[in-house]
């Protein structure tokens, strides 16, 4: 008999990562996140996020308390990025997800554990197939949806509402459909939160080159998204601050050569450049010209003696 075959990877949306590094940064104390978990010997691992208590009593959430305000001992996170939908087969995998989940951590009481989904939205069909499996699950405001399914609590947070309800969820918005369509607006940021969304494409690019870009689902519209907001936010900035948080590529970008060596030097425009580097693209009558005449005639009589050149 052969072994069975090893699925395909699926591809992993470009809001996993973005997702996993928010809650890492925003994670209270006590907590360990696992973006990822084996869930047997076989290899089925699931693009889903576990956060696990690992140190009583746990700290207190700062921010994103639509997600952390409703932990239990453990809770598997099923995400669906803005481009994606939460289907009615999603709450079969999230079920079966936390089966094996229990069964692996010798779990018994479904009260330690917490099935939760975080989506642009909750769509009917989701709903319906948890009240198939004789389950419940309905909004409880703000944005967030509370319910059972199979003895295990489900929590919802429908992040184009959760992103809204207070200053505390804001970052969500990014994880929303409107934050797609809304030509690079976003919600109203303080300096750790800007400083957070910086941080939160470099994991994509991170996730992207260790698995490649065909591995990552919706790159190119994440790296789009993050562009169009990342130069609405420098435009607030006052000029010496904008400066500070630019690259040496990006302050240089649009300015003709004259305008770069506006107020250096001579010596200063040469500087770091090797001797072949300072005359790339002189022609030879122009290498002449730069040389003072005194020099010019020595290097004449030197070839006309057929002397080595230093």
């Amino acid at each position: 008999m052969t072994e069975p075959e090893t699925p395909p990877r699926e591809r992993v949306t470009a809001w996993h990562p973005m997702l996993v590094a928010l809650l890492e940064f925003y994670l209270p104390s006590g907590w360990r996140l696992y973006p990822e978990f084996l869930l047997n010997r076989m290899p089925l691992r699931v693009d889903i996020v576990v956060l696990r208590l690992a140190v009583q009593p746990a700290g207190d959430a700062r921010k994103l308390h639509s997600i952390f305000g409703h932990l239990r001992q453990h809770t598997l996170i099923e995400h669906k990025g803005p481009t994606d939908d939460l289907e009615p087969e999603d709450v079969l995998a999230l079920l079966a997800y936390g089966a094996l989940y229990m069964r692996h951590n010798k779990l018994l009481d479904p009260d330690e554990l917490c099935l939760m989904a975080i989506a642009d939205r909750i769509p009917a069909g989701f709903v319906r197939q948890v009240e198939r499996l004789r389950g419940s699950f309905a909004p409880v405001g703000g944005g967030l949806w509370r319910g059972e399914l199979n003895g295990l609590l489900l929590h919802g947070v429908e992040t184009r509402e959760a992103c809204r309800q207070s200053p505390t969820e804001h970052l969500l918005y990014m994880f929303s459909r409107a934050y797609l369509k809304g030509a690079g607006q976003i919600l109203p940021l303080d300096p750790e939160e800007a400083r957070v969304y910086n941080t939160l494409y470099q994991q994509v690019e991170q996730f992207r080159r260790q698995r490649g870009t065909m591995a990552v689902k919706d790159y190119e519209l994440a790296r789009q998204s993050y562009e169009e907001v990342l130069e609405q936010m420098l435009a607030q900035l006052p000029p010496e601050k904008l400066l500070a948080k630019l690259t040496p590529e990006q302050r240089l970008e649009g300015l003709t050569p004259e305008q770069r060596f506006e107020g250096l030097t001579p010596e200063q425009r040469f500087e770091g450049l090797t001797p072949e580097q300072r005359f790339e693209g002189l022609t030879p009558e122009e290498i002449l010209r730069a040389i003072p005449p005194e020099v010019r005639e020595l290097i004449a009589k030197k070839l006309s003696r057929g002397e080595p050149q230093e």
